[in-house]
């Protein structure tokens, strides 16, 4: 054993004392040594500690890569452990391990280092192999390789995060680093304040009968009081809500799966079946949730049936218990009655499915990580729970679990996982002087230096950050990494004259290509990261948008305190200020549909130029791009290609956008211009007649129904937002019965009316229109023209 390791021992057993981990970084340019020496540190420890199960985390597609993993091999002396590549990563979420060696030559990738950053057990150790900083700078990762998008080359990609990343490693305790060149301790290792580690009593519920072996596979007292919590869900009368939030590492989704067993249980004695619906963005994510719920149930003496897709859990059954797994947006019309819904990691989801799944059941579990590459669910928490409690008739039950599972709470490494990707991240605290500038109107458009905010200014980094944190977008750490890396993005903010930030706006350049990638893009080519022009290429053929230049806003995101003050409104002014300023041509958006958010963007003049084909399968919304033109070469551009998506969407509301929101339709169907001036209905000389007949005879909604919807499309090609409308309620009836073919009784519904309304309405409006396009070409029968008794009562 060489001299260097053994000073190694100190530091590795006061970890073991904490339940604490550590970390030791290998620093080296020589693959042979750098390996062997962390084959060196791993084979100490495990003499140390008598632990041994452990992986080796690499990029195998690299050549120098395999040759570190058959060097580390060579020098393990036969000791067994699992070599798995980065992408396999999610498949270490629920496992524990002893130890872990990264090797880091070959890449970066936040999601990668944050999901392993949790699965090391308390006592257990870090083995992070990376070249000298000298040289990774002159790297290329892989992650890094795919934030280059033309027209920019990889010689224009920022090496931010590799710089913070390695600030982080030297200001953080429980990290040891080593130079195996020079055979010199960096960074020696240092005594960590830390106490003996004294496991906690677990004080178990007094429950009888097996319900009791339930709780005994609780690790910690806070997984037994949220089974106690959710347990007692079932006892409530009318509509309860839990919400359970949690770092990661804390049991969260195993206390919820041994909550539905118990609960599977429980109803089933009482009634003889149990119906438990589990959701999440993807099975991966319940997969912790699904094993606890099996042992949960195999503790009470069931046979557990499991179901499985794609090699994943989707459910479990044992003696009238079902516990099912639904993807989000296919739960909402999920008509079968069930008993809970237990929402899994809901930060990641969008809240319109929240406040969906919210009305839809009457008792549902949301629970989520507070810190993690999974979301945020700080915010979340805050801003759905204020939402949930100001419910009339509604019980809600709130539990945050602080304990780790894993390793004894203040773990150094948690910590620097935490502050070198800024998981915990917070918006500025807000005061009566903040709100009072704000109304004031004192506010500041900043241009941040970039190097300046990701590697000086971190408690302004924090702020900016922390607002995407608390804003419900689904954040992960590879956000950070693109953001400080990706020559197309950028950063702008909006400031109080304090300098506390409560708009943060990051934005990808698009656009500027050259004649050659505009040709490819012609024949399909789909240059990466110009989303915009991509869709302005293939959908309405237009190249020469390509080579316009724009900022398309991936985030944009108001302090959660400061919300619905026109911040966001007064932020987008000033971006598209300096846009005109910088001779850009454009300024665009893409986002999940939902109505509150496109009412936002359209307010602000952008308008739609394409909608998706399919709904995300998660979020159950259409995603949508939205531009704004600067120069007027854009201006032409965009105008065509609106009338463009106007015209195929009003023709698409009876496909693939039947189920669209007629609230949404319409506010994508309003443009600035009419698609055509003058334009007339496409009538028949039969379909013409049909429609008088309609409109003042007794001819029957059902034999009209082709020249009416002739009738109302021409309506759509000649209205714009600001001219002559008829009354929003009758567009949006138009678009839900006559574009969307539903029933009566469905339209009506989505309208807050009676049917009997909208029938009269869509007759009364069609003499209106008829009129409007027809005039003195029509000749009524005075009695077709006379209302009815009826028909005067209804208006």
């Amino acid at each position: 054993m060489v001299e260097w390791v053994k000073v190694l021992e100190d530091f590795i057993r006061s970890g073991v004392k904490a339940n604490h981990r550590r970390m030791v970084v290998l620093v080296g340019s020589s693959n042979e040594t750098v390996a062997k020496s962390a084959a060196e540190v791993v084979r100490f420890f495990l003499g140390v500690t008598n632990m041994g199960n452990g992986i080796y985390l690499y990029q195998p597609e690299y050549g120098d890569a395999r040759e570190r993993l058959r060097f580390f091999t060579d020098g393990m002396s036969n000791v067994k452990f699992k070599p798995t590549p980065f992408k396999d990563t999610k498949l270490l979420l629920g496992q524990t391990l002893d130890y872990a060696v990264i090797d880091l030559f070959n890449d970066l990738k936040p999601n990668d280092v944050g999901r392993v950053g949790s699965v090391v057990r308390g006592g257990g150790i870090y083995v992070v192999m990376m070249p000298p900083m000298d040289k990774w700078l002159r790297v290329i990762t892989k992650f890094q390789t795919k934030l280059i998008t033309p027209p920019h080359k990889p010689e224009e990609v920022r090496q931010y995060l590799k710089v913070r990343f390695w600030d982080s490693l030297m200001k953080s305790e429980g990290i040891a680093i080593y130079n195996v060149d020079d055979s010199i301790f960096i960074k020696p290792p240092q005594p960590v304040n830390a106490f003996e580690h004294a496991q906690g009593q677990v004080k178990l519920p007094d429950v009888k009968g097996k319900a009791i072996e339930v709780y005994r596979l609780a690790k910690t007292q806070d997984q037994v009081n949220v089974i106690s919590m959710i347990e007692g869900m079932i006892n409530e009368r009318g509509k309860v809500n839990a919400v359970v939030i949690a770092d990661r590492g804390r049991g969260k989704s195993a206390a919820v799966g041994l909550a539905a067993a118990l609960i599977g249980h429980r109803l089933r004695r009482r009634r003889g079946v149990a119906r438990i619906v589990v959701t999440a963005e993807s099975p991966d994510n319940v997969e912790t949730l699904m094993e606890f719920a099996r042992r949960g149930l195999e503790s009470l003496d069931y046979d557990v049936e499991v179901s499985e897709s794609g090699g994943r859990v989707t459910g479990l059954s044992a003696r009238g218990i079902y516990i099912d797994y639904y993807r989000p947006y296919p739960l909402l019309s999920l008509q079968r009655p069930i008993d809970i819904v237990l929402v899994d990691e809901a930060a990641m989801m969008p809240l319109p499915v929240l406040y969906g799944i919210h009305g839809r059941f009457n008792r549902v579990v949301y629970s989520t990580t507070i810190h993690g590459y999974e979301g945020a669910g700080r915010g979340f928490s805050v801003r759905f729970l204020k939402y949930l409690k100001s419910r009339r008739g509604v019980k809600v039950l709130e539990y945050e679990m602080e304990e780790p599972i894993r390793y004894a709470r203040g773990d150094p490494i948690e910590r620097w996982l935490f502050n070198a990707f800024l998981l915990d991240a917070e918006p500025a605290h807000v005061d009566e002087n903040d709100v009072k500038l704000v109304s004031e109107g004192r506010v500041k458009y900043v241009v941040p230096n970039i190097e300046e905010l990701f590697l000086k200014d971190e408690e302004t980094l924090r702020q900016f950050f922390g607002i995407y944190v608390q804003a419900h977008y689904r954040n992960e750490p590879d956000d950070l990494g693109m953001m400080m890396d990706a020559p197309h993005h950028t950063v702008r903010a909006l400031t109080l004259e304090n300098g506390k930030v409560v708009v943060s706006i990051e934005l990808a350049e698009e656009g500027g290509l050259d004649e050659e990638t505009v040709n490819n893009m012609v024949l399909g080519f789909k240059p990466p990261g110009n989303i915009i022009p991509d869709r302005m290429v293939k959908y309405w053929k237009m190249p020469e948008f390509a080579k316009l230049r724009g900022w398309r806003i991936v985030r944009i995101a108001t302090h959660p305190e400061l919300q619905d003050r026109g911040l966001g409104s007064v932020a987008l002014r000033m971006l598209e200020d300096e846009a005109r300023a910088r001779g850009l041509d454009w300024v665009g958006v893409g986002f999940g549909v939902n109505p509150q958010l496109l009412r936002f963007w359209v307010k602000n003049g952008y308008l739609p130029i394409h909608i998706s084909p399919e709904r995300n399968p998660v979020s159950g919304e259409y995603s949508v791009l939205m531009v704004k033109p600067i120069s007027e070469m854009a201006r032409k551009v965009v105008s065509y290609a609106n009338r463009e998506f106007r015209i195929r969407l009003v023709n698409s509301l009876s496909g693939p956008y039947v189920n669209l929101e007629p609230d949404v339709a319409l506010m994508l169907l309003m443009g600035e211009e009419p698609v055509e001036r003058g334009h007339e209905p496409g009538l028949t000389g039969g379909q013409f007649n049909r429609l008088v007949a309609y409109a003042w005879g007794p001819m029957t909604y059902e034999n009209t129904v082709d020249a009416l919807m002739e009738l109302f499309k021409a309506y759509f090609m000649v209205i714009s937002r600001g001219g002559s409308r008829l009354p929003e309620i009758i567009e949006k009836g138009i678009i839900a019965k006559v574009f969307q073919s539903r029933t009566w009784s469905s339209a009506a519904r989505e309208l807050g009316v009676k049917p009997t309304v909208l029938m009269l309405g869509l007759r009364a409006i069609s003499r209106i229109l008829l009129v409007y396009f027809y005039g003195s070409e029509l000749k009524i029968p005075i009695y077709m023209i006379q209302p009815s008794k009826r028909q005067r009562q209804a208006y």
